[in-house]
């Protein structure tokens, strides 16, 4: 004799969440397979299995829904190293290589390839909210980050401003340069060089 099985239907509010993440994910795929000028309202809710209306009562209009894509990255690098905060068992110059390691593994995923030409995108339409959020986000964000990792070492402030700065710019650049070229580099060497230029830059002890 079967066991009877009980369906527990989805609230609205789970439904609402599913549409959500469908219409997220289908811009992520979307921009890192056909580009952001491929994006347009009529591909993305195709990708999504739902109607432009669905999505626009989600998130308003297109640039919103744009700028979702941009706090879903910036989540998702943050959750992932946050968990590096507590490794404080790690040297000096191990941290710098986890944090590397780690943000160019993002930096390589779909999400990330996405967020770099939001990034472009919002370079070109300085005066919508995609720049200015985009900037806020990246900087509280990164902060956090090198100073839970950091920040028990005593090091001094204007340096590690400095190497975070550098480290950010360096893998945002090379992101960018990997969207212009037909294989998308590992950048193994230069990723190497980095992690020694930032630890002579704060000034680390060897391993």
């Amino acid at each position: 004799m079967k066991a009877d099985v009980k369906y527990r239907r989805r609230t609205q509010a789970e439904r609402s969440a599913g549409t959500r993440e469908k219409v997220i994910q289908a811009v992520i795929q979307c921009i890192a397979e056909e580009g952001l000028p491929n994006a347009s309202a009529a591909r993305i809710a195709e990708r999504a299995g739902v109607t432009w209306g669905a999505i626009a009562h989600q998130f308003g209009d297109k640039e919103s829904l744009l700028l979702a894509v941009v706090e879903r990255n910036i989540e998702a690098i943050e959750r992932d190293l946050a968990r590096a905060v507590q490794l404080h068992h790690l040297s000096p110059r191990e941290r710098v290589s986890l944090l590397i390691d780690r943000a160019w593994h993002h930096i390589s995923q779909p999400t990330s390839v996405a967020y770099t030409e939001l990034v472009l995108y919002g370079r070109a339409h300085p005066q919508g909210s995609i720049r200015r959020r985009q900037a806020e986000l990246a900087l509280t964000s990164s902060r956090r980050i090198w100073q839970g990792l950091f920040g028990d070492l005593g090091l001094d402030a204007r340096k590690l401003n400095t190497a975070r700065t550098l480290a950010s710019t360096a893998m945002l650049g090379m992101s960018i340069q990997g969207l212009l070229e037909p294989v998308r580099p590992t950048y193994r060497e230069e990723l190497e060089a980095l992690k020694r230029i930032i630890a002579e830059l704060l000034e680390l002890p060897p391993a």
